[in-house]
């Protein structure tokens, strides 16, 4: 499985393990965009919009958005403690659409 990155991993593909790295098509300087780039970010939207959903799930808790006052110390703990209740939220959501 590759990794779908937004415009901020533009050239992520070497440094992933199997060069599966994608991101949406960039727009040629001084020239107009071509319309099977659309098509295609279109596409990588799609795709990409639960990540983003999920980011902004794990943000609206203050346990993960609070400035980090402790130097990181327990940082993979407390997203984890995050990761928790999101995930169970997901899993109820799927659940009542299936």
């Amino acid at each position: 499985m590759g990794g779908l990155g937004d415009l901020v991993y533009v050239g992520i593909a070497p440094l992933h393990p199997t060069g599966l790295g994608f991101t949406p098509r960039r727009k040629p300087r001084e020239q107009p965009r071509p319309p099977e780039d659309g098509v295609s970010n279109t596409t990588f939207a799609a795709a990409r919009i639960g990540v983003e959903h999920t980011i902004g799930r794990l943000r609206r808790y203050q346990a993960v958005t609070q400035l980090d006052r402790h130097h990181r110390q327990h940082h993979t703990a407390r997203v984890r403690a995050v990761a928790g209740p999101v995930n169970g939220q997901l899993d109820a959501r799927v659940g009542a659409l299936t």
